[in-house]
């Protein structure tokens, strides 16, 4: 419900407000984390400022990014270089933040992590983002619709799946290898230090005419069901080559992505990939809580759903040219 008037806010705005939302919402679910009761009116609340958080971040990351990167360029490269920032990033918070919880108390966490936001801040408004802000076309879904290939949009519903399982894998490593926070970092350490190794080669390859997008679908397929079927070094091992495989998977979707991207107006093209994003991960979602009690079987029944796009080809051309959502410069 939220990214829709996320989106009209960017337009109307500015994306960067968006960005401003979304680390304070981010404080303000630390603060309430700490407060946290059995209480079922803490959880609603948590979760509208975890969704408040996702939503306005990426809402305003994904415009930016299609405004900032040309894809007349070397658009991999681009992205591999953003990747690798935010893998650095991820390495050092997923197994030092793992590690703080063993021996520090929780609210000292809190604390740390709402002085690092509010650094973010500091640096967020000291960058000047308002070239990249044109919010005069009106965004029409119905438009998008139409010319958006369908084909498109189930790999769009596809890929965004993989947030599901996401969340689901360390509630895996908690019932069914180690109930530590050490073992869910040390798993995402791994996963990370191989998707760094991995990113920049693999992003100067995808330069290349071969499409690895289905070649990457398959492994990431065949990957997640071994690593949820192994446990100790075997675990580490796989989670190893997941890094790469699921990176492999991400760099070949976001290529395409981005050049589907540069045929539409972005205020358009962002909020039709927030529809499918959001309506997909609701549905499977709510399947899962219906009718799937167990969590191995809630990953299984995730990636059937993300091979549905084997099916199809990710195209990224336009299926109209004349609509007032098509990019005309």
């Amino acid at each position: 419900i939220l990214y829709v008037p996320c989106i009209a806010l960017g337009k109307n705005y500015s994306n960067k407000l968006l960005s401003v939302i979304g680390v304070f919402s981010f404080i303000l679910l630390q603060i309430f984390l700490n407060f946290i009761t059995n209480k079922s009116g803490y959880l609603y609340i948590i979760a509208f400022l975890f969704a408040l958080y996702r939503r306005t971040y990426w809402i305003a990351r994904r415009y930016y990014t299609l405004q900032i990167i040309d894809d007349k360029k070397n658009v991999s490269k681009m992205f591999s270089v953003l990747s690798i920032i935010n893998q650095i990033s991820i390495i050092i918070s997923s197994y030092v933040g793992s590690l703080l919880l063993q021996f520090l108390n929780i609210k000292i966490i809190t604390i740390i992590s709402i002085a690092l936001l509010a650094i973010s801040l500091y640096f967020l408004f000291k960058v000047d983002y308002s070239e990249y802000e044109k919010n005069n076309i009106k965004i029409k879904i119905s438009e998008m619709l139409k010319c958006i290939p369908k084909s498109s949009i189930i790999h769009i519903a596809c890929f965004e799946l993989q947030y599901i399982i996401k969340l689901l894998f360390p509630l895996y490593i908690v019932l069914y290898v180690k109930n530590t926070y050490t073992a869910i970092g040390g798993v995402n350490l791994i996963v990370n230090i191989a998707t760094l190794v991995f990113v920049y080669l693999y992003g100067r390859l995808i330069n290349n005419k071969r499409n690895y997008l289905k070649l990457s679908i398959v492994l990431v397929i065949i990957i997640k069901i071994i690593q949820i079927n192994t446990s100790g070094i075997l675990l580490m091992v796989v989670s190893f080559m997941e890094g790469f495989i699921s990176k492999m998977y991400e760099q070949s979707f976001n290529k395409n992505s981005l050049i589907l991207s540069k045929r539409f107006e972005f205020n358009n093209y962002n909020f039709i990939y927030e529809t499918i994003q959001n309506i997909s991960r609701l549905v499977v979602f709510i399947m899962i809580y219906l009718f799937i009690p167990d969590i191995k079987n809630m990953i299984y029944f995730t990636l059937f759903f993300i091979s549905i796009c084997l099916l199809v080809n990710f195209k990224i051309d336009t299926n109209c040219n004349d609509s007032s959502v098509i990019w005309k410069n």
